[in-house]
């Protein structure tokens, strides 16, 4: 499988979310959230069915790790 960069496809991700937002003037973030994860679940399911659980887990430590980094509440280890 090739190598993604990753810090250019979070920023095209965030792009395609907030083209939708304009689009359809929404700012329904429960609803708009809904569909996010809906893609990235259905991203862990492109992984062997065995692995699923390990890729669920992964997800929900980043989402936390990423979240503290993006709030201030710890110090940001990335540059992006």
């Amino acid at each position: 499988m090739p190598e993604i960069e990753e810090d250019c496809l979070h920023c095209e991700i965030n792009d395609l979310v907030q083209d939708f937002i304009e689009r359809h003037k929404t700012t329904n973030l429960p609803d708009l959230m809904a569909k996010v994860t809906e893609s990235l679940v259905d991203v862990i399911l492109l992984g062997p069915k065995e692995e699923w659980g390990n890729l669920l887990a992964d997800a929900l430590t980043n989402i936390g790790h990423i979240y503290l980094e993006k709030s201030g509440a710890v110090e940001s280890e990335t540059a992006h």
